[in-house]
């Protein structure tokens, strides 16, 4: 997010319900334009002592026009492009809105709490007061224009895959990194080194800056690209791809030259009717699925190449 200013300005809110299955996309759309951020208002119900993100419930997705932004453009572009686009269901527009800097800002706060992953993951914005426990890896993550604070299904489920499945020392590769949450996550959590990939450059630029703000710098390196060329010829003992099926399912071979063969590849970010054509693509390359997780619509696989222990 951008720096305090000492100015007041007002920032113009958009925001369209969608589909929960569709928030991601969307957002996607979103983020060229808003300089402001884009925010992914997830709904939730209560289960025990928190609030837990309901996947099959609509969504909302708000952006965040800066000042002089030409918003009714904008706005046009943006109907245009969602008219159009593959969702499950018809967006409803909300009314724009113009928020002061202090409510710009406020507004993050509101969506985006301290949030306890697996056993040891606590996510959290840099502003939250949060009791951590012995043991604990911390993250923080202020949202902003790159996807990914741990609220959304599929991050989450990548998460406690990598709690469990990540062995101390451990090369890993991020690949589609997002704010770099499961790259720092691993560092966290012991990894040796770790490559984080994005072919966004907003999304470079804010995993870089929040493994220096997680001081996991000497560890994560984020760096613009996809493979195989990104890699640059490296292997890696674990990789984590949250990005979407068809993706996942067009770098199959790419994902199997990356991998030690040993290695174990955490893939999410499709629902369940992707699975039985993903699975099918990953055993063509090589690899045998040990397990589906499923969160709402959404899953993620963990895979192994022959000879994991």
């Amino acid at each position: 997010m951008p720096p305090p200013s000492s100015h007041a300005v007002d920032w113009l809110e958009i925001a369209v319900q969608v589909a929960g299955i569709d928030a991601e996309a969307v957002a996607d759309t979103f983020r060229p334009h808003c300089a402001g951020g884009v925010a992914i208002e997830l709904a939730t119900h209560p289960q025990g002592d928190e609030d837990v993100v309901d996947g099959d419930a609509p969504a909302l997705v708000k952006g965040y026009l800066p000042p002089g932004a030409d918003s009714a453009r904008v706005r046009r572009s943006l109907r245009l492009a969602l008219r159009f686009a593959p969702l499950e269901s018809p967006p409803r527009w909300r009314r724009a809105r113009r928020l002061r800097e202090e409510r710009w800002r406020d507004s993050w706060k509101r969506y985006f709490k301290p949030q306890r992953i697996g056993e040891r993951l606590l996510v959290k914005p840099s502003w939250a007061k949060y009791e951590v426990k012995a043991g604990d890896a911390v993250i923080e993550i202020d949202p902003g224009m790159a996807f990914g604070t741990g609220q959304h299904p599929t991050t989450a489920m990548c998460l406690r895959a990598l709690e469990t499945r990540l062995r101390p020392g451990e090369a890993v590769l991020d690949l589609g990194a997002g704010t770099g949450i499961l790259a720092i996550a691993a560092a966290r959590l012991g990894a040796g080194r770790v490559l984080a990939l994005d072919i966004d450059p907003q999304a470079v630029n804010a995993a870089r800056e929040n493994a220096v703000a997680n001081g996991v710098q000497g560890v994560v390196e984020v760096r613009e690209g996809t493979l195989p060329e990104g890699a640059r010829g490296r292997r890696f003992d674990l990789i984590l791809a949250n990005i979407s099926g068809l993706t996942i399912e067009r770098l199959t071979a790419s994902l199997a030259d990356a991998l030690t063969g040993t290695g174990t590849l955490i893939v999410s970010g499709f629902i369940g009717d992707a699975v039985e054509a993903l699975s099918g693509a990953l055993a063509a390359a090589g690899f045998m699925v040990d397990r589906v997780e499923a969160e709402g619509v959404w899953r993620a696989i963990t895979a192994t190449r022959a000879g994991r222990a």
